[in-house]
């Protein structure tokens, strides 16, 4: 019953929200007609469907080029079709097997794997993706600059407030890296042997220690996190052209940072609800865009990415368990 308490509380969330969602624009009246336009405004939707399909793509590139960085090398098409399964289960987000911990068990099966190299990947895919999303926003934060006293005071203050929370998370990952070099861990050992002279603290530092001695590999992944969320972001202005509605690109790149945050937020099934909401108040916000035409986007660009994700649950079903290891993760790292 524990266990199930959690899928239980994000499947009530989830659902209240989407009802009082549903309720407040009139699904039938409001929504519903901006979901048929889809069949009008098709090319829009397939433009949106392919910047998704891209993001993916880029993700796997970017992870594949992180593994190489903790010395596992592992063929493209394998971390692609892993990627693709990893993000079945990021949309579904209801057992305790997460994306994440599929790419670690997945990529176990493999002669020459190891846990902690692969952890470490799939850690720094997450901080690197951070910061790639921290540029893409603090650039068109930027740009925007001479808009930002035309908006409503909500509005401003919400972007400033992940304007601070980006560049803090900046400064964290910054500092995070330079407490993984050798030199500042030896120092710190010395100081603290009870702690960081542990074995296996000492064995993730050398790990995470990659993003410095690997600094063309993380210079490249810091870049494909930028593409990979501006193609993903794309799929988002192109659902809202989708459902008929009109907002500019810089508009919605602005906006989506703070969208995909809120919907991260382990409160919800994929962020369903969280995501509706946040995108319908910053997009109004922001150009003025009716509520249900946001909220409707706001569906059809979730779909798109749930369209890649289905095609990784088939890829799964169809074998892609077989990657799994039978017996528990070893004890080597």
């Amino acid at each position: 019953m524990k266990k199930a308490l959690p899928i239980l509380l994000k499947l009530a969330v989830t659902t209240a929200l989407l009802w009082l969602i549903f309720r407040e624009h009139r699904f039938q009246d409001s929504i519903l007609p901006h979901l048929r336009a889809l069949g009008t405004h098709w090319a829009w939707g397939l433009g949106g469907l392919l910047a998704a399909g891209l993001s993916i793509w880029l993700s796997a590139v970017r992870w594949q080029v992180l593994l190489r960085g903790q010395a596992q090398e592992v063929p493209a098409a394998e971390v692609l079709r892993v990627t693709l399964v990893s993000h079945f289960f990021n949309i579904t987000s209801l057992g305790v097997l997460g994306g994440d911990a599929y790419r670690v068990l997945a990529l176990m099966g493999r002669p020459t794997a190891r846990r902690l190299p692969l952890m470490v990947s799939v850690m720094l895919d997450h901080l690197l993706g951070m910061v790639g999303m921290a540029l893409l926003f603090l650039s068109c934060r930027f740009v925007y600059v001479e808009r930002i006293n035309a908006l409503s005071r909500e509005t401003q203050a919400l972007l400033e407030g992940f304007e601070m929370f980006m560049g803090g998370s900046l400064i964290f990952i910054l500092l995070s890296a330079i407490s993984f070099t050798p030199r500042l861990y030896n120092w710190g050992e010395r100081q603290w042997p009870w702690l960081l002279g542990y074995a296996p603290l000492k064995d993730f530092a050398t790990a995470c220690d990659a993003l410095r001695r690997n600094w063309r590999g993380s210079l490249w992944a810091t870049l494909l996190s930028v593409l990979l969320f501006a193609a993903h972001f794309l799929s988002f202005h192109c659902a809202v052209r989708a459902v008929g509605g009109a907002a500019p690109l810089l508009e919605v790149m602005a906006a989506m940072p703070i969208v995909d945050t809120a919907a991260g937020l382990p409160i919800s099934v994929s962020g369903l609800g969280v995501r509706e909401k946040t995108f319908e108040a910053l997009m109004h916000g922001l150009t003025g865009l009716a509520e249900a035409t946001a909220v409707s986007a706001s569906l059809v660009g979730w779909l798109m990415g749930v369209f890649w994700g289905l095609i990784g649950g088939v890829l799964f079903l169809r074998g892609a368990s077989r990657t799994l290891p039978s017996a528990a993760l070893p004890a080597e790292t």
